[in-house]
C-alpha cells in the first residue's frame, strides 16, 4: 500500500445576517490518511491566465472523517493539500467501511 499523507479541511466562517464573512475567521481540522492523485491541468483560455487543476483525495471511512471534522467534510469546504488549497467538488464519496473519495479542483491566476 502506498504512503497516506495528512490534509488539512479548512472551513470558511459563516456569513452574518447581512451576507459578509468575517475574513479571518475559519475551522480547520488536520486529517491523516489521504492519498492523493493529482489530476490534468488545464487552461481557461487564451490571455486569461488562469489555470485550472484537478485532483482526487481517497481516504479513510466517512465515519472515521467525522470523527475529526465538525460535520464532516462539505462541499463549501477548502483542502490543502501539499501545501495547496484546494475547493471540494460536490459531496464526499461515501464507500462504507472502504473508505471516501473526495473531489478537488483548483483554480490559479
Amino acid at each position: 500500500m502506498a504512503a497516506t499523507e495528512t490534509v488539512r479541511v479548512i472551513r470558511p466562517a459563516k456569513p452574518d445576517n447581512i451576507g459578509n464573512r468575517p475574513g479571518s475567521a475559519v475551522a480547520q481540522w488536520d486529517v491523516p490518511g489521504w492519498q492523493c492523485a493529482p489530476g490534468p491541468s488545464r487552461e481557461a483560455g487564451a490571455g486569461v491566465g488562469q489555470v485550472e487543476s484537478d485532483g482526487t483525495l481517497y481516504g479513510p471511512p466517512v465515519t472515521a472523517v467525522n470523527r475529526i471534522v465538525s460535520g464532516g467534510i462539505q462541499p463549501t469546504d477548502k483542502i490543502r493539500v501539499r501545501g495547496d488549497d484546494y475547493q471540494v467538488v460536490g459531496r464526499v464519496q461515501d464507500w462504507g467501511s472502504s473508505g471516501s473519495v473526495v473531489v478537488l479542483k483548483r483554480v490559479t491566476g
